[in-house]
């Protein structure tokens, strides 16, 4: 990635030299150096996103299906990891042993309160960051309530999803187990 970043500050630099040595030498308008500057950057911006866009492999093996194991160490229901616009999103495909399809969620707040606990986006907005998924939230159907948190795998078949208040320290983590299709 630094190299990459490396090689497009180089061709930018070299470009915008180039455009300046031919502005004096074939008197370009200033608009049209302004233009191709302009269009320059635009397409280093776009090789740095296309760039950003590619996971790692650590990263990828979040997304998925998941048995939630609880703190108990019992199934728990299920939950669909998946990506949109690079950031880690998870609902509920299937409720825990015991759910009505038709439960909802009473005791959340917001656009969640009284909403099907079954289809509920309860994952939301983690960003990648080295091998972890953070600065995401996630609900917690059973009380309402929602935590900051991080997610990370071990290997491809567990994830682990830490929901914590304020520091990582003062929460809990459960560790899922990858549904074979």
């Amino acid at each position: 990635m630094k190299e990459f970043s490396s090689k497009i500050r180089s061709f930018s630099s070299k470009c915008v030299t180039f455009l300046i040595e031919r502005d004096q030498i074939l008197k370009i308008t200033y608009r049209s150096g302004i233009r191709i500057l302009a269009f320059v950057l635009l397409a280093q911006v776009a090789a740095i996103s296309a760039r950003a866009q590619q996971l790692s492999p650590a990263l990828q093996a979040a997304v998925g299906q998941w048995q939630v194991i609880n703190d108990e160490g019992k199934p728990n229901g299920h939950v669909e990891t998946y990506l949109v616009d690079g950031k880690l999103f998870g609902k509920v495909t299937q409720l825990r042993p015991g759910r009505l399809p038709d439960t909802v969620c009473e005791k959340c707040s917001g656009d969640l309160k009284d909403k099907p606990i079954l289809g509920m986006v309860m994952l939301r907005n983690f960003k990648p960051q080295g091998t972890q998924w953070v600065g995401g939230t996630v609900v917690d159907p059973d009380n309402g309530k929602e935590y900051k948190g991080k997610i990370w795998t071990e290997g491809e078949d567990k994830l682990h999803m830490r929901g914590f208040v304020g520091f990582s320290m003062l929460g809990r983590t459960q560790v899922w187990k990858r549904l074979t299709p």
